[in-house]
């Protein structure tokens, strides 16, 4: 785009189209149809690369750094290897907003031939702009999950969709980034969420965020029960359940509970005894922040920080009023552009859409909590399909959390007052305010670039 008028104009297209948001009404929980970790195996086409029966997902977040080698395609390989150890008859639940790698294509078809049901949730309008490419990744798993399927049970079969716009809302954008796979090795019942989508772009341009937990049937049973409802691609009412020490909560939102909130407006700034100073450490990691939305968490933070907190702010984009919000604060924006413009496919920038908190929180000084989700704070993510999980009392997860947003602050380049335009799709409106991000074309995207060393 030529034009500082241009640019501002698809900044703030960007902006609104890029969001979206959890917030949840209390749901009731109800068993789900989830997979049982043994079920009835189909035929499974030979394959020259075996589950290994023994092998442990490891719960817990990990973090991907698109600077570093070795660390770019991190939570691709657990992904990947969560996929792998799969045994014939297991299932596998994915949504995403964007599935664009023919890298982890070829990982999901290859577990499809192996007998694995891989059932796939995705943008319309990101899998019309594949079109009939047979490079990219739609069309490639469209083809291949529909050869052998009538030979198979019904409960496992394989197949790729789209939803109208949201899943299971009437707008807004279906955004989530999930995968629930039934069984892999001898780990049962594994919940696998974050900020990153499944394309190369995710794994070598974006900080992302992916958490994993492992063993938890009931926690299993309500995600499946939100997979359930998303096949159906209608109107369902916001969800939300605790099992143990974890809340999720999905989106579309009803009320006024803000996930993000939900966790600071329990947070007193000192008293903290898990901290050297007993100050409460707050940090943040979120790409985008808009409208009224984001800047209610703006003058929260803000709130903390003058009652003295410790707090640390990162990310992406974030419209001129919340950054005046937060003026004279620890936030810095991780952009770093390639070139003289931005350019989605060079750029690197923060993608994390969470936060922890560790100190005086819930009621206790020793407090520890970490929300991890696929949801911008903005207006649109408050009427899209997203997901949002809170995990409390896991002392190694937020100390993790912690670290790795003081290394993204310590390394990002851009303060409040230094802000440029973000990397962000340049959408194109509908008259409604409503739709899914633009994307380039399939001759523009540069796959072997993106995904060399994840091969």
């Amino acid at each position: 785009m030529q034009g500082r008028g241009r640019r501002l104009v698809s900044t703030a297209l960007a902006l609104l189209v890029a969001v979206t948001v959890l917030v949840a009404g209390h749901g009731i929980l109800v068993p789900a149809r989830a997979a049982a970790p043994e079920p009835v195996v189909a035929p499974a086409a030979a394959t020259a690369e075996k589950p290994n029966p023994k092998y442990v997902a490891k719960p817990g977040i990990t973090f991907n750094h698109p600077f570093r080698n070795g660390k770019r395609g991190k939570i691709h390989r657990r992904i990947v290897k969560a996929l792998k150890n799969a045994p014939a008859g297991a299932t596998v639940r994915v949504i995403t907003w964007n599935f664009d790698s023919p890298y982890l294509a070829r990982k999901f078809i290859d577990a499809h031939n192996r007998g694995v049901s891989v059932q796939i949730i995705m943008s319309r309008g990101l899998a019309r702009s594949q079109g009939g490419n047979p490079a990219r990744s739609y069309p490639m798993m469209l083809r291949a999950f529909a050869r052998g399927e009538k030979k198979r049970p019904e409960g496992l079969r394989s197949w790729i969709r789209t939803c109208k716009q949201t899943c299971r809302g009437k707008r807004g954008s279906m955004h989530s980034k999930l995968m629930l796979v039934s069984r892999s090795g001898a780990t049962n019942w594994i919940v696998m969420q974050g900020s990153g989508n499944f394309t190369g772009a995710a794994a070598v341009q974006q900080f992302n965020d992916w958490t994993t937990v492992t063993e938890n049937k009931e926690l299993y049973d309500g995600w499946m029960q939100m997979w359930d409802q998303a096949t159906q691609d209608r109107n369902f009412p916001a969800m939300r359940f605790t099992v143990g020490n974890i809340t999720t909560m999905f989106a579309p939102h009803k009320g006024n509970v803000d996930p993000a909130l939900s966790v600071l407006n329990k947070v007193q700034c000192t008293g903290a005894t898990n901290t050297p100073d007993g100050r409460t450490k707050v940090r943040i990691a979120n790409a985008v922040w808009g409208e009224e939305r984001g800047a209610r968490i703006a003058r929260k933070a803000r709130q903390l920080d003058r009652a003295g907190c410790d707090v640390e702010i990162v990310f992406m984009m974030m419209q001129r009023r919340i950054r005046g919000i937060l003026r004279g604060m620890r936030a810095k924006q991780m952009v770093y552009i390639y070139g003289e413009e931005a350019d989605k496919f060079k750029d690197r920038y923060v993608h994390m859409k969470g936060l922890a908190v560790q100190g005086n929180v819930d009621g206790r000084g020793d407090g520890n909590v970490v929300l991890s989700s696929s949801e911008n704070w903005t207006r649109l993510g408050w009427h899209s399909d997203e997901e949002n999980i809170i995990i409390r009392g896991d002392a190694a997860m937020t100390a993790k959390y912690v670290k790795h947003v003081d290394m993204i602050y310590r390394q990002a380049p851009r303060t409040l007052s230094n802000y440029v335009n973000s990397a962000d799709p340049d959408p194109t409106p509908r008259r409604d305010g409503y739709r899914d991000e633009g994307y380039l074309g399939p001759k523009d995207y540069p796959f072997h670039e993106l995904e060399a060393e994840l091969s």
